[in-house]
Order: structure tokens, then C-alpha cells, then sequence
């Protein structure tokens, strides 16, 4: 007996282990035979050919994690086939599909569309449905849109019913347009608010002009304003007409609404429209010193004395101004960066315990802004003078653990390990630009659809995915779009990735950098890298509003010089012509500054005559003290940049 239960139990335990492999090994293979299926119908849908793409999508196993995505490329060929209701069947098994999926969001919407125009009325139960489940996507906001149609789609026949109808329908347009004032169907929405024909209050009007300046219809925008009061719309009158190139009705609008109007705006629409006031005079000073005269005492005086602060030169004067600002607003937007220039004024004149008494302040009452880097480098440095090297050490590894990214963290390294130079990386170890994660949500399903290059759907998938737009764009050969928008990332993330993290060759490729290598000569290429990156984000056609062209932004007279010596190609949109001249202009400068490429990095945006003035005006005694008093902040700010981008660059590669 007690035999026969072994056998039994060995019996079980044998079914128990086939049963396991057979599901391992039927989960495996129809995992393999869907990415062969999913790719071969990805290339038929590809060539446009959607009945044999729908045919070879419904090939995909159902145990495949592709099965979703398949799907919803049979629905997208039905659509394209124009067989609307065979494409609501294929979206609702994803809907409705117990396995939940990153496509149900999308596969719904488009589905509640497909109802909508086939006028089935579970649209709208749909539509609501989205804005309740999703409530901040794109999906939701769309809804409001269509929801807005619906209402108007079979109207009542009763006024009193059909009055609360148009009601509810202006609500969900304005709701649009209040989440997007430049979405695709904003200017759609606002056609149908003029269709209502019911009267609007001043916000209606003011949130149609809004959407109105969005889209660029600036004399719509305009029409729109006039049906609200200055009150409560100076600031958008006054955007409205610099937009219009009427300097003189914005500068009005400006003065008029700074004066009696910004302790009603939100500080935002204040800075933007003094940004636009300040750049309709013919110098920056010119517009600010106007400002400053106006003594200005409701939102935005706090913008205009900050502004001020950064037009002063003299070290004496730009400490006292500062001073002045930090004390009238202690806890105002701008008071971390007043108290840091205060800070860095105290350093420079070598009082270094009335600098670390501020540092202190400045780090205990703004932990973690813009200016925190630099604070936290200069306590080092602080701490160094006065002979507390440890101390000076620690401030000098905080930088580069918690603030990696930055121009301080190139300078805290070379602090750190002086034996290697200031500039410790001399070549690049290129490395392929990937997809950007190695592991996702949904069973890693955005993954897959990468690799398989179903571009179009990783993007609809991911649309606030800053790194996941970059690689597309990558792959699509728009490389400036894909740096911009993997930079964009990195400066929203409060914490940085190691350097290792794939987002990091997004942010940073190696565009042209084989060119840069071979004509270097004697100049460090990721110097050069870091130049092109900063001046044109690798867009061979860049221009400049002063007419600077090309990669490495040359202005014609200096590329015409160079080319002349020479003998180079004349192109000045040339990719190989253009960083070729300006790598020799480059080390022309540099062999007139000394070999310092510090010096000649300042020299390539603010002129080698403003560098060698400086020398003899500026007091320093050190690369950092020389950085900080940089009387161009374009120049100042230059400088740190390509210098951050080298660093990076280097660590990256």
C-alpha cells in the first residue's frame, strides 16, 4: 500500500513538472513567434499594404505579451481599410481585456472617436469614462472636447432643454481650452462656443484670446481682448501687440498695467511681460533703467530690481544692490540668488568668515536651488583658505555626488585630484545612442515595440516621456529636436542618473565627433564637442540673430579669414568645413591667450579683445575668481556651460 501511494506521488509530481515545462515552453515559444509575426506585419503595415498587415497582426499568439499592441495595429488597419466598426471590436478586447495593458488608455479613446463618428451613443459613456479613469492625460482632456460635440450632436427640441444643453457644451469646450490653449482641437472648440451664440462673461473672452495667442492668431487674440477689461487682461493685451511688432501700444499696455494692475496677475504673466518690455528698447540697460524709474511697488518689483542687480558692474555697487533686494524681499523668488551674489562678493574680497556666515544661511534656508552648486563649491573653497582641509574636501565631494551635472562639479573635481589637470579627459569612447531604459512598465512591452522599431506607437505610449520622444526623434535623424528634449529631462529630475544611464548619451551624443577627432590638431576634441553642442545643438544650419552660422557658429568674416589662410572649402554650412574652421579659429585664440582653454572658451563668445582687457582690470588670483567676475553674463554663463558639457561628456564617454 504504502508503495503504491509513492508511485502515486511520483506520478503527480512527474504530471505536476511536464505540465510546468509545457507552460514554460509554450509561454517561450509563442513569446518568439510573436515578435517574428509582430515584426513581419509591422513592415506590411509600414509599406501601407493594412489588409495583409491586418491579416499577419492577428497571427501573433494571444500568450504573447505583443498580443495588445497587435491588436491595436488590427484596429488601426481597419480604420485605414475604412472598416470603423471592426476596429471598435479589435479596441474593445483591449479595453475589456483582463490583462491590463498600457494601450487600454489610448485603445479606448480611439475606439470612443470610431463611436462617436459611427454615431453610436456608447461614446459618450466611454468619453466620461476616460476623464474619470485617466483624469490627467491627454486622452481626458480630449474627451471634454468630444463631449462637448455630443451635447450638440441631437439637441433637444425644448428651449429650456436646449439651453441647458448649450450650457453643458460651453463647459466642456472651455474645459479644453483651459487644459489646452494650443491643442488640436482648441481652435475647433472655440468655432463651436461662436455657434452656441450665448453670451460669454470676460473670462470666457480672455480664455478665447488666450487659446488665440497659443495658436499665433494674434489679431483674433486681439478682437477678443477688447470684449474684456484691462483690469484684468493688460497683461495679454500688452504680450498681444509685442507679438504684433506694435512696440508702442505694448510698451503702453506694460507701463499702464505695471503701475495700477500686477498685484492682480499672476507673477508668471509679470515676468513675461516685462522680459518683452525690457527687449523692445534698443539695449537691455535702456529698458530696465525705465523700469527702475517707474519705482515700482506691486508684483514685479522685486523682477525689475533683480534685473537691475544684473546690469551693475561694479563689484561695490552689484553687492549693495543685491543687499538691497535680499532685505526688502527675504523670502521673494529671487532672494536664494541675491544672497549667493552677496556670498560671492564677500569671497572675492577675501572675507572669507563674512562669506562662510552667508554660505551657512544660504544652505540652511535654500537647500536645493539654482544656485546651491556654487554655494556649496565656494564653502569648500572658503573652508580650504582657512586651512580646514577636510572640511574643504567634503564640500568639495558633496558637489559632485549631489550635483553632478554641473560646471561646479568639474571644478570640485579638480580640486579634489589636482594630479590629473584641470582638463582630465583628452578622447571619447563613442558609444551608440539606445533606447534609453532597459526596463519598463507593462512587462517591459514599450521595450519590445522599441526594438522592433514600432516608433510611432512608443511615442503614443509614452508622450511625457521626455528621454522616449529624444530616442525617437534620434532614430528619425532629427538630432537637434533629440537633444533638446533629452536636455529638457535631465533639468526637470531632481536627483541626476549615474552616469552610466543610457538618458545620459541622449542628452549628450557624439554627433560629428569623428570629424572633430580628425581635425583637431592640437586642440582637446571633446573641448570642441562641447562647443558644438552648446552653440548649435548639432544643427549644421544654425544662424544666430547676429548672423554667427553652422555647428560651430562662425561669423562669415571670421570663416572667410580662415578659410583664406587656409584654402578650406567655402561652405559655411559645410559640417566638415564648418568644424574645421572653427577648430583652427579655436586655436588661433589659444595660442594668443597662453594655451589656456579657459581663457580661450570666454574668448570664442565674447572676443579675444574683451578677454585681454579683462586681464588687466579684473582682480583674481585664481581660474575661479577670474569666472565669477566676468563682467558679460552671456560670456560667464558660456563659459560654465561648455565646461559643465566637457565634464559631462567625459564622464559619460
Amino acid at each position: 500500500m504504502r508503495r503504491r501511494r509513492k508511485y502515486d506521488f511520483y506520478i503527480v509530481v512527474f504530471l505536476a513538472i511536464f505540465t510546468l515545462g509545457y507552460f514554460v515552453y509554450n509561454h517561450i515559444s509563442a513569446e518568439s513567434r510573436g515578435v517574428e509575426q509582430y515584426s513581419t506585419a509591422l513592415e506590411a503595415y509600414k509599406a501601407s499594404d493594412y489588409e495583409k498587415a491586418y491579416e499577419e497582426f492577428g497571427k501573433v499568439p494571444s500568450g504573447s505579451s505583443l498580443k495588445p499592441p497587435a491588436l491595436f495595429r488590427q484596429a488601426r488597419c481597419a480604420t485605414n481599410m475604412d472598416k470603423k466598426e471592426l476596429a471598435v471590436k479589435k479596441y474593445n478586447r483591449i479595453v475589456h481585456s483582463k490583462a491590463k495593458s498600457s494601450i487600454a488608455p489610448i485603445s479606448e479613446y480611439n475606439m470612443a472617436t470610431l463611436m462617436f463618428e459611427i454615431q453610436d451613443k456608447r461614446a459618450k459613456r466611454h468619453f466620461k469614462k476616460i476623464i474619470k479613469k485617466y483624469p490627467n492625460s491627454d486622452y481626458a482632456i480630449a474627451s471634454q472636447y468630444y463631449l462637448g460635440l455630443i451635447e450638440l450632436a441631437n439637441p433637444p427640441k425644448h428651449a429650456r432643454w436646449l439651453a441647458k444643453s448649450k450650457n453643458r457644451a460651453l463647459i466642456y469646450f472651455k474645459n479644453y481650452l483651459e487644459e489646452s490653449p494650443d491643442g488640436r482641437f482648441s481652435l475647433k472648440a472655440i468655432d463651436e462656443i461662436k455657434k452656441l451664440n450665448l453670451k460669454l462673461t470676460n473670462y470666457d473672452n480672455l480664455l478665447i484670446a488666450k487659446s488665440y495667442y497659443a495658436n499665433g492668431e494674434y489679431l483674433k487674440a486681439k478682437d477678443y481682448l477688447f470684449k474684456t477689461t484691462l483690469a484684468e487682461s493688460w497683461a495679454d493685451f500688452a504680450r498681444n501687440e509685442f507679438r504684433l511688432g506694435n512696440k508702442a501700444k505694448g510698451i503702453s499696455y506694460a507701463e499702464e498695467g505695471l503701475k495700477k494692475h500686477a498685484a492682480n496677475t499672476e507673477n508668471k504673466d509679470v515676468y513675461e511681460v516685462i522680459d518683452n518690455y525690457v527687449a523692445s528698447f534698443p539695449t537691455r540697460k535702456d529698458g530696465i533703467t525705465k523700469l527702475v524709474n517707474m519705482n515700482l511697488n506691486s508684483t514685479g518689483a522685486d523682477y525689475v530690481a533683480y534685473l537691475n542687480c544684473n546690469e551693475v558692474i561694479a563689484s561695490n555697487l552689484k553687492e549693495a544692490c543685491y543687499r538691497t533686494l535680499y532685505e526688502k524681499y527675504p523670502n521673494g523668488q529671487f532672494s536664494a540668488d541675491s544672497l549667493y551674489n552677496i556670498f560671492i562678493a564677500k569671497y572675492l574680497q577675501k572675507k572669507y568668515y563674512d562669506a562662510q556666515r552667508l554660505g551657512f544661511l544660504h544652505m540652511k534656508k535654500f537647500p536645493d536651488v539654482n544656485s546651491s552648486p556654487a554655494v556649496t563649491y565656494y564653502m569648500g573653497k572658503i573652508a580650504y583658505k582657512l586651512k580646514h582641509y577636510e572640511s574643504a574636501n567634503n564640500y568639495y565631494k558633496q558637489v559632485v555626488a549631489k550635483y553632478p551635472d554641473t560646471y561646479y562639479a568639474f571644478r570640485a573635481n579638480f580640486n579634489l585630484y589636482k594630479d590629473d589637470g584641470m582638463f582630465p579627459f583628452l578622447e571619447l569612447n563613442v558609444k551608440p545612442v539606445v533606447f534609453p531604459y532597459v526596463k519598463s512598465l507593462d512587462n517591459n512591452l514599450v521595450v519590445k515595440l522599441a526594438y522592433l522599431k514600432d516608433y510611432d506607437l512608443v511615442g503614443e505610449l509614452c508622450k511625457n516621456d521626455k528621454f522616449i520622444q529624444s530616442w525617437i526623434a534620434y532614430q528619425k535623424q532629427n538630432y537637434t529636436v533629440s537633444v533638446v528634449l533629452a536636455r529638457d529631462g535631465m533639468q526637470q529630475m531632481d536627483v541626476k542618473p549615474p552616469f552610466d544611464d543610457l538618458r545620459w548619451r541622449l542628452a549628450y551624443p557624439t554627433h560629428y565627433y569623428g570629424i572633430v577627432d580628425s581635425v583637431k590638431g592640437e586642440n582637446n576634441p571633446i573641448i570642441l564637442e562641447a562647443i558644438i553642442k552648446e552653440e548649435s545643438h548639432f544643427n549644421p544650419f544654425a544662424k544666430s540673430v547676429v548672423g554667427a552660422v553652422g555647428l560651430m557658429q562662425l561669423m562669415p568674416a571670421t570663416y572667410n579669414e580662415v578659410v583664406k589662410k587656409h584654402n578650406l572649402p567655402s561652405d559655411l554650412n559645410a559640417e566638415t568645413a564648418n568644424i574645421t574652421a572653427g577648430s583652427l579659429y579655436y586655436t588661433n585664440l589659444k595660442r594668443m591667450l597662453g594655451n589656456k582653454d579657459l581663457y580661450t572658451i570666454a574668448a570664442y563668445n565674447g572676443g579675444i579683445g574683451s578677454v585681454t582687457n579683462w586681464f588687466s582690470k579684473l582682480i583674481y588670483s585664481d581660474t575661479d575668481e577670474f569666472v565669477e567676475q566676468i563682467p558679460y553674463p552671456e560670456t560667464r554663463n558660456y563659459v560654465k556651460k561648455v565646461l559643465r558639457s566637457y565634464w559631462v561628456y567625459g564622464n559619460v564617454y
